[in-house]
């Protein structure tokens, strides 16, 4: 948090084998862990939460989730932010996922790369994306639509994709604004690279949100908002992880595209929070990319086979990259790994391999996140007054205790998706 030192994660207090939980109060931060010796799923269901969690309405939004939603999506009802309007559009954008909309509409929209809705609405709404060619940023995709088409004002949904071309993405940006959409959300891959097209869209009155943390100088005046996890927190988390399990040794940081927010907010945080006696051997990028991952991680064993532990975000890249690359280099996957997304596909290879030398800790992948995005700006438009962080606490689970290898889902997707299942099958068939 800009202004003022975060206090250091306490390392007094053994590593339970249940949940780890780091939520941001104010300026505190508070480590709970759930202790548990079975592989059985966590007891969340135990607190009983309210069936709908809701605080009021305002600005065409009904501020009200089923709490069996909340806990689908972030792992427990809870966890959703404690300021009081960044709550409420949290409850306003994750709510409406239990909004009837046409699938059939939403997967051609999804296929095509935008669509009318078919409502006549007047409002257009873009999801601009500098890269989205990966299975996280196409799911995020079929969300924003999903979202999207529960506004019945909103009669064109737009979307693009600059392929990593930092001039194909500033294009996308300028024909966005010329068009005149309403309301922009996107993850800025190069950062603070994109302020002055972020700049001039809200300029021009166009509300503009990212998600999934994609964090820019200056949220509220070069753009509306942020919304996500606060990466630090999750750095700081992975540190607690690595500071217990593996205690000393080397361990590495692998990122997405060299300089995005996302990597970079993490990686900054967990290096200091890190034991001493803890080497961090390498920080390389991956471009999320499976092939990439093994290629980054074959090179890394080469230099270090006795490396203990890797925090990366995309969890189904360390499945299908970095296993591949373990497996080539004829080693055992003995190894502990802190992870951003609770990709299915490798919550299923942890349980196929059955290694006791293995450990994986993840979050959810946030996803739904997106919508809470629109929603803010769907609400700025009303004239509300939006927070320039909109900050969800983040729960870190282990998968010997909360299993992430969902049966019936595919192996690309997460299962804190909001997306329906019947949905995401035809998608990813």
């Amino acid at each position: 948090m800009e202004g003022r030192k975060e206090p250091e994660v306490s390392r007094r207090r053994p590593l339970a084998a249940g949940v780890l939980t780091l939520v941001l109060l104010g300026a505190m931060l508070a480590l709970v862990s759930a202790s548990s010796g079975s592989t059985a799923k966590p007891q969340a269901a135990a607190q009983k939460p309210s069936a709908i969690i809701s605080t009021g309405k305002g600005f065409g939004e009904v501020y009200a989730a089923k709490a069996s939603t909340l806990k689908h999506t972030l792992f427990k009802a809870k966890l959703i932010p404690k300021e009081k309007i960044a709550r409420n559009i949290a409850l306003a954008g994750l709510g409406r996922a239990d909004r009837k909309v046409n699938e059939a509409l939403a997967l051609k929209c999804w296929k095509n790369n935008g669509c009318d809705t078919g409502t006549k609405g007047k409002l257009t709404v873009a999801y601009i994306e500098q890269f989205g060619e990966n299975v996280y940023r196409q799911m995020s995709k079929m969300e924003f639509i999903l979202q999207a088409l529960t506004y019945p004002q909103v009669g064109k949904i737009v979307y693009s994709s600059a392929h990593l071309d930092f001039n194909k993405a500033f294009a996308d940006w300028k024909a966005a604004i010329a068009q005149g959409v309403d309301v922009i959300v996107t993850y800025p891959d190069f950062a603070d690279a994109m302020i002055p097209v972020m700049k001039e869209a809200t300029d021009a009155g166009i509300p503009v949100a990212t998600y999934a943390w994609g964090y820019v100088t200056d949220p509220g005046k070069n753009y509306l908002t942020v919304v996500g996890e606060d990466t630090c927190v999750t750095g700081k988390t992975y540190a607690y992880v690595m500071n217990n399990r593996v205690k000393s040794g080397k361990i590495a940081f692998l990122g997405g595209f060299a300089g995005n927010p996302l990597s970079e907010g993490w990686q900054k945080c967990e290096g200091p929070a890190l034991r001493s006696s803890i080497d961090v051997v390498a920080k390389e990028p991956t471009d999320w990319n499976p092939s990439k991952v093994q290629q980054v991680v074959a090179g890394i064993l080469a230099k270090h086979p006795d490396i203990k532990g890797w925090s990366y975000e995309y969890g189904l890249g360390m499945a299908q990259g970095a296993y591949a690359a373990y497996r080539a280099a004829g080693k055992p996957f003995d190894t502990v790994l802190t992870l951003r997304t609770d990709d299915v596909g490798m919550g299923c290879l942890f349980n196929q391999l059955k290694n006791p030398k293995l450990e994986m800790y993840y979050t959810s992948s946030f996803n739904s996140h997106i919508r809470v995005a629109l929603t803010a700006g769907m609400m700025k438009l009303k004239g509300a007054k939006i927070p320039p962080k909109i900050v969800f606490p983040i729960e870190l689970q282990n998968q010997r205790v909360r299993d992430s290898c969902v049966k019936g889902y595919p192996q690309e997707a997460s299962a804190t998706s909001l997306i329906p299942l019947s949905l995401l099958k035809k998608m990813y068939p």
